[in-house]
């Protein structure tokens, strides 16, 4: 007798693989790559790409991408984003075979310069109309830095808003309130732990096993909802401590409160109690509307004994402060894009 499940044979499927590429654009966010493969990421594939030869060399990446060789020599931009989105436009046919079939795309980058700023918007515009859906995460300059930098990075951020999916944007100034005594290389590591911390767990909270598993579609579920979207971060032994710490992370200043769609994982030891896990969903959910759609994970991990980490994505926030509050609404062929993982 012939098996009651012999047209599922998992071999005559063709089954899509996530894949994920993760981008460090200028000085800034080859920055952020050094760090994040120091950190290690195993589900996603990390690029550095940079119009100076001599810090992309520096950068601990397998991939990476000298932009406008012709134009800059190797030597960089000289602070130019004109010349550096002409090295990108140039760039244009290869980019487009490197993100040919990439579903998610992070990009970071530092604004503010010319590599990051000029290069960046263009590279996530290239990355959707490949079909990936994209996430830029930008830092901002240090106000000492002056207004001609800031102007920079403002007009910067309005394209790289333009061109992403979804865009978190790291305010260097509140750095100087969290580490003004640290050592200068151990303060600015602290925003690429940031980024490293929230990318890796992001990836992790899509792509590894869990009890109870969160996976791509649910992200396109809940990237549908519009409006503006954050990442929020949160690691400690009480899980009240936890959200509290991912909301009033002193880099950030986003207000939850009414926001649409929520994506949650959370990351424990055996001590993870379903009731532990079920205060840290709820205390994420109680701010946001009542019609919100919320999607959450769970995982059990040796090394995390006595500690508990959250990752979550927020979308349909109505309100962010701060003058460079970003405001991204995905587009309507969102739905369209990421429609192979559909139910």
């Amino acid at each position: 007798m012939g098996s009651r499940f012999e047209g599922l044979d998992e071999s005559e499927v063709e089954l899509h693989e996530l894949n994920i590429l993760v981008v460090g654009c200028g000085g800034g966010g080859c920055n952020s790559i050094h760090r994040l493969n120091h950190i290690g990421i195993e589900a996603a594939t990390t690029m550095a790409v940079n119009t100076d030869q001599k810090s992309l060399k520096a950068t601990d990446c397998p991939n990476r991408l000298l932009l406008g060789a012709e134009y800059t020599k190797g030597l960089g931009t000289g602070g130019r984003p004109d010349v550096g989105e002409e090295c990108a436009l140039n760039a244009s046919p290869m980019l487009s075979r490197i993100f040919q079939g990439v579903d998610l795309t992070f990009i970071i980058t530092g604004l503010g310069g010319g590599t990051g700023t000029g290069a960046s918007p263009v590279m996530a515009d290239i990355a959707r109309r490949c079909g990936s859906m994209v996430i830029s995460i930008a830092t901002t300059p240090f106000s000492f830095e002056g207004n001609h930098r800031r102007n920079v990075a403002l007009k910067g951020l309005k394209r790289l808003r333009e061109s992403s999916n979804s865009l978190l944007v790291l305010d260097n100034d509140r750095l100087l309130h969290m580490v003004d005594n640290l050592p200068v290389d151990q303060g600015l590591a602290i925003i690429d732990q940031l980024i490293s911390e929230l990318i890796k767990g992001t990836v992790d909270a899509l792509t590894t096993p869990s009890l109870i598993n969160l996976d791509f579609a649910d992200l396109r579920t809940i990237m549908e909802q519009g409006g503006v979207s954050t990442i929020l971060y949160g690691e400690n032994a009480d899980p009240e401590a936890v959200v509290r710490d991912a909301l009033e992370n002193p880099l950030l200043d986003v207000d939850i409160h009414g926001g649409t769609g929520a994506l949650i994982h959370i990351t424990g030891g055996s001590n993870l109690t379903m009731r532990r896990a079920n205060r840290i969903v709820a205390s994420i959910t109680k701010v946001l509307d009542d019609e919100a759609t919320v999607k959450f994970g769970v995982r059990v991990e040796e090394e995390m004994e006595g500690s508990i980490r959250m990752i979550a994505v927020v979308t349909g926030i109505s309100e962010v402060h701060g003058p460079l509050a970003p405001t991204v609404i995905p587009g309507d062929d969102l739905g369209r894009i990421l429609g192979k993982y559909g139910p």
